[in-house]
C-alpha cells in the first residue's frame, strides 16, 4: 500500500513538473500573441540585463509573461474570476437596484447606474504634467511641418465626467489652451450627461458603441473637410453573439456582465487594404460577424485590433493622403474615412517598432508617403500617454 501511495505522489510531482517545464516552453520559445481572456497583447519574457535584473524589472517582466503563457493560465483565471465575482454580486445586487445612479467599486471598474461598469473620473491636476508635454510635443511637430495640415479630435468618455455630480474633468478644455491650432481643426466628441453615456458606450467595454462611433465619424468628417456624401448605414443590427468587454475583463467579471452587440452595416467601397505591410482581406471582421461565423464577440474583433501600420487605398488619386495616428478609439471609424481619401495610413505609436520592425519616423514617414493632412484621435489617455508622442 506505501509503494503505491509512493507511485501515485511520484506520478503526480512527475506530471506537475512536465506542465511546468512545458508552460516555461512555451513562454521561451512558443509565446502566443495575444490574451484572448483579457483582449490585448500577451505580455512576452523580457531579455536579461543587468540594470533590468538589479532594479527587479527583469523579474517582474518575467512574472507577467510567465501568467499570460502558462498552460491554462487564462481558463484557471477566468474560473477564479468568474465564481467570485458571482458571488460578490449576489451581496450587491440589493444595493445596486436601490442606489441606481451611485458609483460602486469592483475591482479595476466601478458599477453605476445599476448597470453600467464605469471607470472613475480623470484628475486634472495629476494629468497636467502629461497634457502639457503632449501639447508641447505637438505643437513643436506642427511647426515643423507647416506644409501639412494637422487635426486633434478628443474622445471623451466616462473618466472625462464624473455621473454622480455631473462635474467635467476638464482634460479638454487644459489641452485645448496649450495646443497653437486654430479652432477649426481641434474636435470634441463630448459626453455631457449619463444619458448621453448610456447612448454611446457599452455597458461592458471602454469603448464607443456603434452609435456613437458613427457620430464620431460624422464630426470627424466635417472637421476634416469632407464635402462628398457621408456614408450612411444600411441598417441596424443586434448580432447573435453576446458582448462582455474589457471592463468586465479588467474586474474579473467576463461573461458574467454580458450585454446585446449591435452594429451598423455600410456598403464599403472597394479598396486594397495592407496591415503591417501585407495584404489584407479587411480589416476587422465586420462581413463574419454579419453571417454569423465570428468565433465571439468584441469590439476589436469586429472592428479591427491596433496594428502598427494599416493602409487603406481607394485608388482615387484625385483625393488627398490622410495620416491617422491614434488609439483603438480611431478602430471603429478608420475604414469609414478612408472611404474620402485616395490613402488612408493609420498608425499606433504602441505597436509599430514591434509589428514594423523599425521606430516611426514622423517626418519621414509623412514625406516617404505623400501626407497632406494629419489626424491625432484618442481619449484623456491618448493625450496623457508618452507612448503616442511621435519623435519623443
Amino acid at each position: 500500500m506505501k509503494l503505491l501511495e509512493k507511485m501515485v505522489n511520484v506520478g503526480f510531482l512527475a506530471l506537475l513538473g512536465l506542465f511546468l517545464l512545458a508552460g516555461l516552453g512555451r513562454t521561451l520559445f512558443w509565446p502566443k500573441e495575444l490574451n484572448d481572456y483579457e483582449n490585448r497583447k500577451a505580455n512576452q519574457m523580457p531579455k536579461p540585463e543587468v540594470e533590468t535584473v538589479l532594479n527587479a524589472g527583469f523579474q517582474a517582466g518575467a512574472e507577467d509573461a510567465l501568467s499570460d503563457q502558462a498552460l491554462l493560465a487564462q481558463t484557471f483565471k477566468r474560473l477564479y474570476n468568474e465564481g467570485s465575482s458571482r458571488f460578490l454580486f449576489g451581496m450587491v445586487e440589493g444595493f445596486l437596484r436601490e442606489n441606481p445612479e451611485r458609483y460602486i467599486a469592483l475591482r479595476d471598474a466601478v458599477v453605476f447606474g445599476g448597470d453600467y461598469l464605469v471607470y472613475r473620473p480623470y484628475d486634472l491636476a495629476a494629468s497636467t504634467e502629461k497634457l502639457d508635454a503632449k501639447a508641447e510635443g505637438l505643437n513643436a511637430l506642427m511647426d515643423r511641418c507647416p506644409e501639412l495640415d494637422f487635426y486633434v479630435y478628443y474622445v471623451e468618455k466616462d473618466s472625462d465626467l464624473n455621473l454622480e455630480t455631473g462635474e467635467k474633468a476638464g482634460l479638454f478644455e487644459y489641452l485645448q489652451a496649450g495646443l497653437s491650432l486654430p479652432p477649426d481643426r481641434l474636435g470634441r466628441f463630448e459626453i455631457s450627461s449619463f444619458s448621453r453615456y448610456r447612448d454611446c458606450f457599452y455597458r461592458t467595454d471602454h469603448h464607443w458603441n456603434h452609435r456613437g462611433s458613427y457620430q464620431g465619424y460624422v464630426q470627424l468628417g466635417a472637421l476634416l473637410g469632407v464635402e462628398e456624401p457621408l456614408m450612411e448605414p444600411a441598417e441596424e443590427l443586434t448580432l447573435p453573439y453576446r458582448l462582455s468587454g474589457s471592463k468586465a475583463a479588467a474586474s474579473g467579471i467576463k461573461e458574467v456582465f454580458t450585454e446585446d452587440f449591435q452594429a451598423y452595416r455600410f456598403a464599403f467601397p472597394e479598396m486594397e487594404i495592407h496591415i503591417n505591410g501585407q495584404p489584407a482581406e479587411d480589416y476587422g471582421q465586420q462581413e463574419a460577424f454579419f453571417a454569423g461565423t465570428a468565433d465571439r464577440a468584441s469590439y476589436a474583433a469586429f472592428y479591427g485590433g491596433d496594428p502598427g501600420e494599416i493602409v487603406f487605398d481607394t485608388g482615387r488619386e484625385d483625393r488627398k493622403n490622410l495620416l491617422v495616428i491614434g488609439e483603438s478609439y480611431d478602430n471603429a471609424v478608420l475604414k469609414l474615412l478612408a472611404c474620402h481619401f485616395h490613402k488612408t495610413y493609420s498608425v499606433d505609436l504602441r505597436n509599430y517598432e514591434h509589428d514594423m520592425g523599425h521606430t516611426f519616423a514622423f517626418s519621414r514617414y509623412v514625406q516617404d508617403n505623400a501626407v497632406d493632412m494629419v489626424l491625432f484621435v484618442g481619449s484623456g489617455s491618448f493625450f496623457t500617454m508618452p507612448e503616442f508622442l511621435p519623435e519623443g
